[in-house]
């Protein structure tokens, strides 16, 4: 809608021979639209186009931050390209965007809506000025036209109807080189993250150690590329002679990137704390102090850590609030519980944990995994749950590692069928076969 107030210039349409030239220009500015996806080279051609075509001096696009409730743009102080913001409602530009309404000026000075910083900064007096919304295909202002300073008479009906005309197909230009720009900050964003995703697979162990009388199969399948799970098995190199490895399990609060960091932090650490003799009642008060000082309050670990002495057949361990493993006897058939005795590392200073130790007969079986597996839900967002999963190990008492491991990951894919899976599953059997 043109605004009529008393400083608003109309004037009759010029011949159909300046029609057609209007016309001829308005084609060759799609053309030219059309050859480029860069915002600022695409703003600047915009601005080129507009202001010729208008016969003006000067001018500004403005484009419509949200989330800010600001108009932005980006103008020329001496040969730097800088980015200026505006208000929402402040100045003549800000008013348009909040109205919607066209404002054409013969002298802008007098209007009281009139900001003049600009002229300060420009040292450049503005006049006549031509103030028109940008509207997508859908009527929403994205932006803008503040043209300003026509060279000869004033802004004319002709020049809005041209510059209504060229802010339909500037818009749309526009709106396609936000589609591509983000596009590419997607692609970009999606290729770091598989990077991510794959060192993050190498922290895994590349192949688990033989240990004479046992064997351990175990996998992380993350729900997303970047997941917050980690197992590994560390041969204790200070200890070669007592056949002696660390098995870990643990579960990042999250996902994501601040996950990744966590686990690499995690991973790191460990296995430089292992280098040396250490108990596991002070590694776990370590890994607690150092993730508590290196992560938000709101990030944590859950973690597992059991020290196997396959020499004497005991397990010695430490469960910082992790989903207890199960022992599943083999002559019995009962499953035991490995209950957590602390807090999960990062939730507090100063956690204090307790030890624990059992013995492994042969045909025994112990069984690590992260909450993903009983919290899987099928397609009513039941829970696979964890009685289900104490009856499916049951089952294998006298299934190897590796088919237990298979048969428990079938069962939980079975279940959740077609639906996404909502969280990292990790799973680690360990097996005393003789």
């Amino acid at each position: 809608m043109l605004n009529n107030d008393d400083a608003t210039i109309t004037t009759p349409v010029d011949s159909s021979a300046s029609y057609i030239r209007r016309l001829e220009s308005l084609i060759d500015a799609v053309k030219q639209l059309n050859m480029t996806y860069d915002l600022d080279r695409l703003l600047a051609t915009i601005l080129d186009l507009a202001t010729k075509n208008l016969n003006a001096t000067r001018g500004t696009i403005y484009l419509l931050d949200e989330m800010r409730n600001q108009l932005w743009s980006k103008v020329l102080n001496g040969s730097d390209l800088i980015e200026i913001r505006l208000p929402l409602g402040i100045g003549i530009a800000g008013t348009v965007a909040c109205t919607g309404e066209i404002v054409n000026l013969a002298d802008a000075r007098t209007d009281k809506r009139f900001y003049d910083g600009y002229d300060q900064t420009s040292g450049i007096p503005t006049s006549s000025m031509l103030c028109m919304p940008m509207r997508n295909r859908s009527g929403k202002i994205i932006g803008v036209f503040q043209i300003m300073n026509k060279k000869e008479g004033l802004f004319d009906q002709e020049d809005c109807l041209f510059l209504e005309a060229l802010s339909d197909h500037a818009t749309l230009a526009v709106e396609n080189a936000h589609l591509y720009q983000d596009r590419v900050v997607n692609e970009r964003i999606n290729r770091e993250l598989q990077i991510a995703g794959d060192m993050q697979q190498r922290l895994l162990p590349k192949q688990i150690p033989d240990i004479a009388g046992y064997h351990i199969s175990a996998l992380t399948q993350p729900c997303t590329s970047i997941g917050g799970d980690f197992y590994d098995v560390i041969p204790l190199l200070s200890h070669t002679a007592d056949n002696r490895y660390a098995v870990v399990m643990a579960d990042v609060a999250g996902k994501g990137i601040p996950a990744a960091l966590l686990v690499s932090t995690l991973h790191a650490c460990l296995h430089v704390y292992l280098q040396n003799p250490i108990s596991l009642i002070d590694l776990a008060a370590r890994l607690n102090e150092l993730v508590y000082e290196n992560s938000p309050d709101d990030k944590f670990i859950t973690f597992f850590v059991m020290l196997l002495d396959a020499t004497a057949h005991t397990l010695t361990y430490v469960n910082a609030g992790h989903n207890p493993p199960y022992v599943l006897r083999r002559q019995s058939k009962i499953l035991e519980e490995l209950p957590a005795s602390g807090i999960p590392l990062g939730m507090m200073p100063h956690a204090s944990y307790e030890i624990r130790t059992i013995t492994l007969h042969p045909g025994d079986m112990v069984i690590l995994y992260t909450d993903g597996i009983i919290e899987s839900t099928d397609r009513t967002k039941k829970q696979f749950g964890e009685e289900r999963f104490k009856m499916l190990v049951q089952d294998c008492v006298d299934q190897t590692a590796e088919s237990t491991k298979e048969d428990i990951l079938r069962e939980v894919q079975t279940f959740i069928g077609k639906e996404p899976v909502a969280d990292d599953i990790s799973l680690c059997v360990l097996k005393r076969t003789l």
